[in-house]
């Protein structure tokens, strides 16, 4: 703040708002503005003054303020005070009121509890009174036999006693409560005794009436009550049947067991008025059915317990037991189960989730299992609903009610049947031709013959006996059979003998060739056998080792059949090529002049053997069978074919060209052989026709490269055979009969291929003798003694050194430390970079140099020994 201190100014007008009223107050700014210079201070005692007149007034107008307020406060206080005594003053009315109100609910309440005494005593004894003259009626009715107003009766006494069940201690309702169960005892027996009186002859209208009414008292009385007359008139029904059908006698034979379902169906039907008489839901019929059926099973097992040794005399009396109860068996399930089971929805749907109460769940305690069967149920004057599951546990099962008291004597029904397939199979195998059935179809007679009769077998059992346990027993019998059939195998083919290198003539093959196609056949017979045997048992537990059981035992023996009866055929049509190869062989291949034939002599031979058994075969083997059997056959002549020219002497140009040509014409006579075995001319034929240029085409290769010019036969070898080993090479390069200085060339050549030097250190002509004593001992010793014996003696000496210098070139010797030329061509093959190969030579070629010096030696030594000898 300056010194300075500004005056008032005497312009300030009234109307402008007073500076100290300003909330941005600034108090040096405003004396600043009131005394800008020091001239203008002699105004300030002025203005002090003026402020404490101000504050003054300021005070005094505060002052007068309170003052007012308090006068005005006090009223209001007092109306706070009378407003706080009339709250308390409506509080303790409210609190007078709701004392009021409870003591009026009190006395509400103890009349409405005495209003609901008064009513409910009232109630009790109107219903006591009610109960007494129920009671009286009842016994009148009862002793009046007025059957259907007693069961009226009994239903209004029992909704009565039930008022009154948490008063038994009470005397007098204790004596009612005796009364009423002597009255239900005297009606019980009553309704039963009328029930007897049911003969065999047919009733009148009024005793069906009065039977009917009867049945409601009965229904009326309890479920205890109506199993007890179920029960009664099952039995009376059984006596009957028993008195007839006994355990001894005539009517105890087994192949008169249909009489006893013939009387229980006519039964049913002539009594039809009096199963009528019981209400639908008590399932009289079926129950009478249920016990029909306990006692025919434990009848018929002891009557097959006392005939068990006479049995196996009477398999055809036993199946028709058998048969006979299954049908009776199916007729009560077509009558009773699926009826029962729509029923049982129709009421599952009704009843929803309801539960039962102990009245119902006390139900089933009943005398004897019809009694217990029947109790289970809805009557349809019964207040209770019995739940679902308890209906579903006690449902009668009516499939294997009395079949199953056969089951364990059934195995002399499925020997019967492995002795009659086994005379069958015998009758068969004598009477077989081993021909084929037709062309269209080329098995035997006996095998479709046995195919037939295991079918008509299956059939037999499943549809008369059953599908449980015995046909998987039979499935066991049945596969004995067949392995039984395919022990006499090819029949008078004696597959497997030592001596079967024979040739087979086209009927033979056509023979072996259909004991094929049969064993195949019966083989897929039996996979089928097992797949249905699998689908048809019950329960489906019992199919689990079917399959392993047919297809696994008997089946294996079928394909081993099937793999002796083609090794057979490939034998017998090798041996009939066999002469044709041979010939071959004994060709003079090296001759300049062959004949002007188009082919050989032998091609027509082996021609003719292959065209013969195409046609033998294509009408007896199956079109998978039939290239089975050529892709083998074409596999094992091949072979031979390529190991019959590299055991050529030498051929010529004009040999190795009419060897190609000879060659060419087999491969037509192989497909024309595939042509005449019917394999199929669009897919499969094409197929095996490139099979066949594949596999003959090497022994081509062979004779392409021998009758290559010398200067192109290591690029001709390469080309044709890549695949092929240096050992390969040898033998092919043996059969030019190459000079030395030819030979010389095209090992420099083929070495160069294969990134090798030519030579070790030491001449060409050392080299080679010291190679052919290191390998000498490891060419076989056949071939070097034909060789030796198709030369003369000078010739034999120069080839003798050309195939000992190229077998020294080629470091086919005792094996080196090293790697040997085969390894290294293999690496040349199987590596694109011919730089990289050549290396690998390079790297193994000092370690052969060494193997070939030490060779040397070996051999000079040898030779000095020999000329000192």
């Amino acid at each position: 703040m300056t010194a300075r201190v500004a005056p008032a100014s005497p312009r300030a007008g009234p109307a402008e708002p007073d500076p100290l009223d300003s909330p941005d107050f600034d108090a040096t700014a405003y004396l600043n503005r009131l005394f800008p210079t020091e001239a203008s201070l002699t105004g300030l005692d002025g203005l002090v003054q003026g402020l404490h007149r101000r504050i003054a007034r300021i005070d005094a107008g505060v002052l007068s303020s309170v003052r007012e307020q308090s006068r005005e406060l006090a009223p209001a206080r007092e109306q706070a005070k009378e407003l706080a005594a009339r709250v308390a003053s409506i509080r303790a009315g409210a609190e007078a009121s709701e004392a009021l109100v409870q003591s009026i609910c009190r006395d509400i309440r103890k009349l409405d509890a005495a209003k609901r005494n008064l009513t409910a005593t009232i109630s009790s004894l109107r219903r006591l009174g009610m109960l007494m003259g129920a009671l009286d009626s009842l016994q009148a009715a009862v002793e009046a036999g007025n059957f259907a107003e007693a069961a009226r009766l009994v239903e209004a006494v029992q909704a009565l006693a039930a008022h009154f069940a948490a008063y038994a201690h009470v005397p007098r309702i204790a004596e009612l409560r005796g009364r009423l169960s002597a009255l239900e005892s005297g009606a019980k027996g009553r309704a039963l005794r009328e029930f007897e009186a049911l003969g065999e002859t047919a009733p009148s209208q009024a005793t069906l009436d009065r039977l009917a009414d009867c049945c409601a008292l009965v229904g009326a009385l309890g479920p205890q009550v109506r199993s007890e007359l179920i029960d009664a008139v099952c039995r009376r029904e059984t006596v009957v049947y028993t008195q007839i059908f006994g355990v001894t006698g005539e009517t105890a034979r087994l192949e008169r067991t249909v009489n006893r379902y013939k009387w229980l169906l006519k039964r049913l039907e002539t009594r039809r008025e009096v199963w009528a008489l019981f209400p639908s839901d008590w399932r009289v019929p079926q129950l009478l059915c249920l016990a029909f059926c306990t006692i025919t099973k434990a009848a018929l097992g002891e009557i097959l317990d006392l005939r068990s040794a006479e049995l196996p005399g009477q398999v055809d009396a036993l199946v028709k037991a058998v048969e006979a109860t299954n049908i009776f068996e199916s007729e009560m399930v077509r009558r009773f189960e699926k009826e029962r089971g729509r029923e049982d929805e129709e009421e599952e749907e009704g009843d929803g989730e309801e539960k039962n109460d102990k009245e119902a769940a006390a139900a089933p305690g009943t005398a004897g299992p019809v009694g217990a069967a029947a109790s289970p149920t809805k009557s349809p004057s019964s207040p209770t609903r019995v739940p679902t599951s308890v209906r579903v546990a006690a449902r009668p099962r009516f499939r294997g009610a009395i079949s199953s008291v056969f089951a364990p004597y059934l195995h002399v029904y499925v020997e019967a049947v492995g002795r009659d397939l086994r005379w069958g199979l015998d009758r068969m195998l004598a009477a077989e031709t081993w021909e084929a059935i037709s062309d269209e179809t080329p098995v035997l007679r006996s095998g479709n013959e046995l195919v037939d009769a295991v079918r008509a077998e299956l059939r037999d059992c499943a549809r008369r006996i059953g599908r449980g346990q015995v046909l998987r027993d039979l499935a066991g019998v049945f596969g004995g059979v067949y392995r039984e059939r395919r022990a006499p195998g090819a029949g008078p083919y004696a597959l497997g003998a030592a001596d079967w290198q024979v040739a087979l003539s086209p009927r033979e093959l056509r023979g072996v060739g259909v004991v094929l196609s049969t064993a195949d056949w019966c083989g897929e017979v039996l996979g089928q056998l097992a797949r249905a045997l699998a689908q048809r048992l019950d329960p489906p537990e019992l199919a689990r080792d079917v399959e392993d059981a047919l297809d696994g035992g008997a089946g294996a023996a079928f394909r081993a059949l099937v793999a002796a009866c083609h090794a057979a055929l490939l034998s017998g049509v090798e041996t009939r090529l066999e002469p044709a190869l041979a010939a071959a062989a004994r060709l003079d291949w090296a001759a300049e002049d062959l004949g002007s034939a188009d082919e050989s002599e032998y091609v027509a031979g082996a021609r003719a053997a292959l065209l013969e058994a195409g046609a033998a075969l294509g009408r007896a083997l199956p079109p998978n069978h039939m290239r089975f059997f050529a892709d083998k056959l074409l596999a094992s002549f091949g072979a031979r074919l390529a190991e019959n020219v590299l055991r050529a002497r030498r051929y010529s140009e004009a040999g190795s060209q009419q060897a190609r040509l000879d060659i060419e014409v087999i491969k037509h006579a192989f497909v024309d052989m595939a042509r005449e075995g019917r394999l199929d001319a669009e897919v499969a034929l094409p197929a095996y026709a490139a099979a066949v240029g594949a596999e003959l085409g090497r022994a081509q290769a062979i004779l392409k490269v021998v009758g290559a010019p010398t200067a192109a036969v290591v690029d001709t070898f390469f080309e044709l055979m890549p695949d092929a080993s240096p050992a390969e090479f040898q033998r092919i390069v043996d059969l030019k009969g190459l000079r030395r200085a030819d030979l010389l060339g095209v090992l420099d050549t083929f070495n160069r291929r294969l990134g090798k030097a030519h030579f070790p250190s030491g001449s060409g002509a050392d080299a080679a003798e010291a190679s052919h004593a290191a390998v000498r001992g490891a060419q076989p010793p056949a071939r070097a003694e034909l060789a030796a014996a198709a030369l003369d003696p000078a010739d034999a000496a120069s080839a003798q050194a050309r195939r000992t210098i190229t077998l020294g070139q080629l470091g086919l010797g005792t094996s080196t430390p090293g790697r040997t030329a085969q390894d290294m061509a293999a690496r040349f093959r199987s590596n694109p970079n011919v730089q990289a190969a050549r290396a690998s030579a390079a790297a193994a070629s000092d370690s052969m140099r060494e193997t070939v010096g030490r060779t040397l030696g070996a051999m000079k030594n040898l030779r000095f020994m020999q000329r000192e000898g």
